[in-house]
């Protein structure tokens, strides 16, 4: 299993971002911490590295700057995830996107 032994992570099948902002703060994804090898290791990392990280982070960036992303008021957010190839939401997440602004170039 890719990144799930009991070992080195907590509840490894949980979903559990924080705790790369606490107690897993220095795993890179590039290959240096064998706990995380999502580009693999060595010769046989994936050459797009640098480039995949980088797209990742102008497309979460632009989508963040045109939608305003909200939830209904009344909505609560469950956490559990149902087991599978991916991991999907037992409860699907209803989400509002709003056009933050009217830029014609971006959205055609």
């Amino acid at each position: 299993m890719i990144a799930g032994d009991p070992r080195i992570w907590s509840d490894p099948l949980e979903f559990k971002p924080e705790r790369f902002l606490t107690t897993h703060k220095n795993v890179d994804v590039r290959g240096q911490n064998f706990e995380l090898l999502p580009f693999g290791s060595g010769r046989r990392a994936c050459p797009g590295i640098s480039f995949a990280l980088q797209i990742v982070q102008l497309a979460l960036a632009s989508f963040l700057h045109m939608y305003d992303i909200s939830i209904p008021s009344d909505a609560k957010v469950y956490m559990t995830e149902t087991v599978g190839l991916t991991n999907n939401k037992a409860t699907p997440l209803e989400v509002l996107i709003k056009p933050r602004l009217h830029l014609p170039s971006f959205m055609d």
